[in-house]
């Protein structure tokens, strides 16, 4: 054999466990293993046993999953299905957990939702209060009506303004400080109507009767109570969207269209400027309920006094 053959750099001394050398199909000469193939045999062992020794080591210590992080995974193989699989695992529990306390949560804000809709249903449409908002609807469109150059006189306005509890307004919480400070989601759809009789001029006299029907509201309130509920203070944080309906009809038959316009834009203008200027701010209303106001001293009280003190006297001088 030729000394500058590649065949020179053979392994002379075998192991004694050397499995026998495969013989060339063409010669039928045995080939031996080459210097450079038995070094790539050894460094794939040792890649294999390198990588087997790191991942027991990984998953012996400590068994967690954050040791399974700091492994070098080589180019080829797959991360362990193992460590997958914990992770995913604890996280599907934390998210069920999660899950159970937002539901918690939630049901808790429904109830008080519930809760301040009946007491919203008690303070502000209770049948002494909606006669005060009957007294102020009757005036402010007396006075919206009568300013127009249209309009000649206004015979009456009739309010119906029924106390429903099914009607209180539907809330939702947007932010709680305390009793002073919260501001709420209203949506209002009462069964309330106004009736007017007036008369006016358009080309012709016209004696009319307007009606103002399918009050619609929604917009953010915040609310200000005092301890005792005496006080209530009322505002919009901007003006709320307003929808309502309006129907009129003459004492000679069918309005026409151009006064019915007219009285249309008069009325929601004027509901739009009311509101404005009084509750959305910086403006506020403050409504006092008299179910929580302080209770006066009548003459029937100072009555039961003075014969609470006679027979007082009485018992004394008997003793």
């Amino acid at each position: 054999m030729e000394e500058n053959s590649p065949l020179a750099l053979t392994i002379s001394t075998p192991a004694p466990t050397s499995p026998k050398r495969n013989k060339s199909p063409s010669s039928g000469a045995s080939t031996p293993r080459s210097l450079a193939g038995s070094s790539e045999q050894r460094h794939d062992s040792w890649r294999t046993s390198e990588q087997s020794h790191d991942w027991n080591t990984a998953a012996t210590n400590g068994g967690g999953t954050s040791s399974l992080q700091h492994i070098s995974i080589p180019p080829g193989h797959a991360r362990p299905e193992l460590g997958l699989t914990t992770d995913v695992r604890v996280l599907q529990q934390q998210v069920a957990a999660l899950q159970t306390k937002l539901d918690a949560a939630n049901a808790n804000i429904v109830m008080w939702e519930r809760c301040m809709q009946q007491l919203f249903g008690c303070l502000f449409l209770s049948p002494d209060m909606n006669e005060m908002y009957k007294s102020e609807c009757m005036s402010t469109v007396r006075e919206a009506l009568l300013a127009q150059e249209q309009i000649t006189d206004v015979h009456y306005v009739e309010c119906s303004f029924p106390s429903v509890p099914s009607e209180a307004p539907r809330i939702k919480l947007q932010y709680w400080h305390s009793l002073d400070e919260s501001e709420w989601q209203v949506k209002w759809s009462p069964s309330w109507s106004v009736k007017v009789s007036m008369e006016g001029l358009q080309y012709v006299q016209l004696k009319l009767i307007i009606r103002i029907f399918d009050l619609k509201m929604s917009g953010r309130l915040r609310m200000k109570l005092s301890a005792d509920m005496s006080t209530i203070t009322l505002s919009f944080v901007q003006l709320p969207r307003v929808r309502l309906k309006t129907e009129c009809s003459g004492s000679w038959g069918s309005v026409p269209l151009p006064i019915q316009a007219v009285l249309d834009s008069i009325i929601v203008q004027e509901f739009h400027r009311w509101l404005t200027e009084t509750m959305v701010l910086p403006n506020e209303m403050v409504l006092k309920p008299s179910t929580f106001q302080p209770k006066g001293i009548t003459d029937e009280d100072v009555e039961k006094a003075r014969r609470a003190v006679a027979l007082a006297r009485e018992y004394s001088e008997h003793r």
